[in-house]
């Protein structure tokens, strides 16, 4: 489905990987996997509530971008998954992508609320800056997102019990820059642009928050 959104200025995004300030936010996303955890049937007895068994650990090479190290990548997955049994790659890389699609929008419409919910601070603070200069700006930018956003692993680390993974994010977009008076200064509302994004999430280990932290975009 094309989501249209329109923002009243353009700016790129670009938050340095400032790590050690944002450890153990309680901000981001939670996979779906983790929210849908509730009983469909409230009247079920309780001895009914087995958890199910975690799926066998599996990556496909079609999840890691081609620049990327697949074997690195794998190894330092597979132990996120065995230290947190909610971890799946392919269910991460879907909410992720979701998770795109609403920070994107919320930037889009000025909601600085749900931005605080899902990044951290630094990341905050560079989409809370680019909303007050486009107010200041006078400009309006019409950005089209033509269709979900494509999510590969870009990178991988275990620093202590924090895990870090680091997102290729590739959307198609249409962008036009208007000025007060609705005149197109740039870009052409026939055109589609690939636009590649870089989003570092972080989370700590055996915690018992499922909450995956956005800590840095670079684009």
């Amino acid at each position: 489905m094309t989501i249209t959104l329109v923002i009243l200025a353009v700016a790129v995004v670009f938050v340095l990987w400032r790590l050690s300030s944002v450890l153990g936010q309680d901000q981001g996303f939670i996979p779906q996997f983790d929210r849908d955890t509730g009983r469909s049937d409230p009247d079920a007895p309780l001895a009914d509530e087995t958890p199910a068994a975690q799926e066998p650990f599996s990556l496909s090479a079609e999840d890691v971008d081609p620049a990327s190290d697949f074997t690195k990548i794998e190894g330092v997955l597979s132990q996120i998954s065995e230290k947190d049994k909610l971890f799946n790659p392919g269910d991460f890389l879907r909410d992720a992508g979701n998770a795109f699609e609403m920070i994107l929008g919320a930037f889009a419409s000025g909601d600085k609320d749900t931005l605080s919910s899902f990044v951290s601070k630094d990341v905050y603070a560079g989409f809370a800056q680019a909303i007050d200069d486009r107010d200041t700006n006078g400009q309006n930018l019409e950005l089209t997102l033509l269709k979900a956003p494509e999510t590969q692993y870009f990178a991988a680390e275990i620093s202590g019990n924090t895990a870090f993974v680091t997102l290729t994010v590739r959307s198609e977009q249409i962008q036009v820059v208007r000025d007060k008076e609705g005149a197109i200064t740039s870009g052409d509302p026939n055109q589609t642009s690939t636009v590649v994004d870089h989003w570092n999430f972080s989370r700590k280990l055996g915690s018992s928050d499922p909450i995956w932290t956005l800590i840095a975009t670079q684009a």
